[in-house]
């Protein structure tokens, strides 16, 4: 199995800092440029009783402004000094090299405008399987496509997170950007996949709308679903990695 990286690669973290970073400078511009507005257009005159309070109106809208541009320069820092590859989808890789051949090419940290950010991608005679990748720990209950974690209390409350929404979300846009490129009819699978040993890790799945496995069961995991799907033409298998791969 060929285990690779696209030539644009960004970690999910800096991805999601990036993104951040962009609303927030956006917001700040459009805070400024109403500002300068103001000035330049002014909506109030020197001579009305209103205009210290216009006045005031105007420096605040430049004054943060300013404050969520330096902000979202920080942020651009920050998801800089992120380590470039995704550690989580490193290990599921090297997992999968000794009991997947050639056929398969496993492609990590896909990140394009058309899709987003996506953990990995297995690609190969049955299809495309998109993984969301978790390195969580603790003990977990998924019902369908919702996550309740065990609090400290021994309550279950809500996980503040649905690796499994993200999934099908994940699939959703490879499957838009494969029919962009010719190859919409495509097999397209999902899996979450926790990293953490077991023991520090319990899962308990309920009608699951996307199979959740641990690492060390990924491979019978595969085997029960994706593995024994009908094989693709060796072309259109080459043509759906070169494109995620480009």
């Amino acid at each position: 199995m060929q285990n690779i990286a696209p030539k644009r690669v960004i970690s999910r973290r800096a991805n999601q800092l990036y993104t951040i970073a962009f609303l927030i400078g956006s917001g700040g511009v459009f805070l400024i440029a109403l500002g300068v507005l103001m000035l330049l257009v002014p909506l109030d005159k020197p001579a009305f009783p209103s205009y210290p309070l216009y006045e005031l109106v105007r420096g605040v809208f430049v004054g943060i402004g300013i404050m969520l541009l330096i902000g979202a320069v920080v942020l651009v820092a920050r998801a800089a000094t992120f380590r470039k590859d995704n550690d989580l989808a490193m290990e599921t890789g090297r997992y999968l090299e000794p009991v997947l051949d050639n056929q398969f090419t496993y492609i990590r940290n896909i990140n394009k405008r058309q899709i987003g950010y996506v953990d990995a991608a297995l690609v190969g005679p049955p299809g495309v399987m998109v993984f969301r990748i978790v390195g969580n720990t603790g003990a977990y209950i998924n019902e369908g496509a919702n996550w309740l974690k065990r609090a400290s209390s021994g309550e279950w409350v809500p996980a503040g997170f649905s690796p499994t929404r993200e999934d099908i979300a994940d699939i959703r846009k490879v499957r838009e950007y494969l029919v962009k490129r010719g190859v919409g009819d495509v097999p397209i699978f999902g899996m979450v996949v926790f990293t953490p040993d077991p023991q520090r890790v319990g899962l308990t799945t309920r009608s699951p709308e996307i199979p959740v496995t641990h690492l060390i069961n990924l491979y019978p995991a595969l085997q029960n679903g994706y593995l024994s799907a009908p094989p693709l033409d060796a072309n259109q298998v080459a043509v759906i990695t070169r494109s995620l791969l480009s």
